[in-house]
C-alpha cells in the first residue's frame, strides 16, 4: 500500500468513522467497546499507508496498546454486569469504575499512561498523526463522560496530564514530538470537565481540532518536522503560522484562551481553586515552548517574508480562530448560562 490514494484506504477510513459513530451512538458498554474495535481495524491500515518498516512498527504497537485497554475495558464490563445484571453505566463498585476510567486513560494516551504515544507519534505522517490525535480520542471521551463516580482519579489524571505534557515538551526539537505533547496537555483541561459538564469538554475538543487542522497542514507542507526549520525561507504566510500556534497556547483574544477561560470560569464557580490552579501552571509552562516557536518563525530577515496568503480551503477556519472570540463565544457563553433555566422551567 505505497500509495496513499489507494482505493481501499477509503474502506478503511468508512470503517474508522462507522466504528466511532458507533460507540457515540450506544450507551450501552458491550456495544461502545466493539465501536473502539471497528475503529481501531480501521485505523490500523491507514497508519501503514506509506508501507515503511517504521510505519508497521508504530501500527504494532498501537495495535498491542488498544487491544491491552481493550481487554481491561470488556474484562471490567463484564465483572460490572455480574455485581449489577446490567450493560449500562451504573457504576456501585469503586474499583470497576477505577478500571474502566484508567483503560479509556491508556486509550487516549493521557498521563501517567502516556508512554506510547510519543514513539508513534514521530513514526507517521502528518496526516494520520492529525487523526490519531483528534479523531482517536472522540469515543473514549464521550464513554469517560458515562462515568459519574471517582471524580477524584479523573481530576488527578487531568491534572497530570497538563502538567507531564508540558515539561516533557520543553527538551523536544522534533515538531511533531512537541505537537504530541502539547496534545496530551490539551486532553487534561478535557478531562477536568468531562464528568462534570461533557458540554464544555465538547467544545474545548472541537476549538483544538480547529486550530490544529490548518497548524498541522502547514507544518507538514511548508515548514518541516523539525524546529531549526522554523528559521528557514518558506512560501507560508508567517503570521498565520504564528497566530494558530498562539491560539493553541491559549493567548487572548484568540480562540485557544476563550476554550480555556470558559473551563476556568467553571472550576472556579465550583470552587475548584487548586485544580484551577495547577492547570494554569501546566499552560504557563506550555506557552513557554509556543512561544519559542513563534518567535522562531518571526526571527526572519524582511527579505525572507513573503506575502502569500493561506489556501480558500482553511480561509474560514482561520478567520473563526481569530474572531471566534468576539462573535462565536458570547453565543455559547449565553446558551450554556441560560439554556437549561429556560428550557427546564417548571
Amino acid at each position: 500500500m505505497n500509495n496513499k490514494f489507494f482505493p481501499s484506504n477509503f474502506l478503511f477510513i468508512l470503517i474508522m468513522i462507522t466504528g466511532t459513530l458507533f460507540s457515540l451512538s450506544s450507551s450501552h458498554w458491550l456495544t461502545m467497546w466493539m465501536g473502539l474495535e471497528i475503529n481501531l481495524m480501521g485505523f490500523l491500515p491507514l497508519m501503514n499507508i506509506k508501507g515503511k518498516t517504521l510505519e508497521a512498527e508504530a501500527a504494532m504497537k498501537y495495535f498491542i496498546i488498544q487491544s491491552m485497554s481493550s481487554s481491561v475495558l470488556i474484562i471490567t464490563s463484564v465483572l460490572m454486569y455480574n455485581i449489577n445484571m446490567s450493560w449500562y453505566s451504573m457504576f456501585t463498585n469503586n474499583i470497576f469504575s477505577n478500571m474502566i476510567i484508567l483503560s479509556l486513560v491508556l486509550k487516549l494516551g493521557g498521563a501517567p499512561l502516556h508512554f506510547w504515544v510519543p514513539s508513534i507519534a514521530k513514526q507517521m505522517s502528518w496526516s494520520i498523526l492529525f487523526m490519531m490525535l483528534t479523531w482517536q480520542k472522540l469515543a473514549p471521551l464521550l464513554m469517560l463522560s458515562l462515568v459519574n463516580s471517582n471524580l477524584m482519579t479523573i481530576m488527578m489524571i487531568s491534572i497530570m496530564s497538563t502538567i507531564v505534557g508540558s515539561i516533557m515538551a520543553l527538551n523536544q526539537t522534533n515538531i511533531q514530538l512537541i505537537m504530541t505533547y502539547s496534545s496530551i496537555s490539551h486532553l487534561g483541561w478535557m478531562l477536568s470537565m468531562i464528568s462534570i459538564n461533557s458540554s464544555l469538554s465538547m467544545i474545548y475538543f472541537f476549538n483544538y481540532v480547529m486550530i490544529s487542522m490548518p497548524l498541522m497542514n502547514m507544518l507538514s507542507s511548508n515548514l518541516g518536522n523539525h524546529l531549526f526549520m522554523l528559521t528557514q525561507k518558506t512560501k507560508v504566510n508567517n503570521m498565520i503560522s504564528i497566530s494558530l500556534i498562539l491560539s493553541l497556547g491559549g493567548l487572548p483574544p484568540l480562540l485557544g484562551f476563550m476554550s480555556k477561560l470558559i473551563i476556568l470560569i467553571s472550576l472556579i464557580e465550583m470552587k475548584l481553586v487548586m485544580l484551577t490552579m495547577l492547570m494554569f501552571v501546566g499552560t504557563l509552562i506550555s506557552l513557554y515552548f509556543y512561544l519559542n516557536m513563534s518567535l522562531m518563525l518571526m526571527i526572519k530577515s524582511y527579505k525572507n517574508l513573503n506575502t502569500t496568503y493561506p489556501s480558500k480551503l482553511y480561509n474560514p477556519i482561520i478567520s473563526f480562530n481569530l474572531l471566534g472570540s468576539f462573535i462565536i463565544y458570547p453565543l455559547i457563553i449565553m446558551f450554556i448560562k441560560y439554556a437549561m433555566t429556560i428550557f427546564y422551567k417548571p
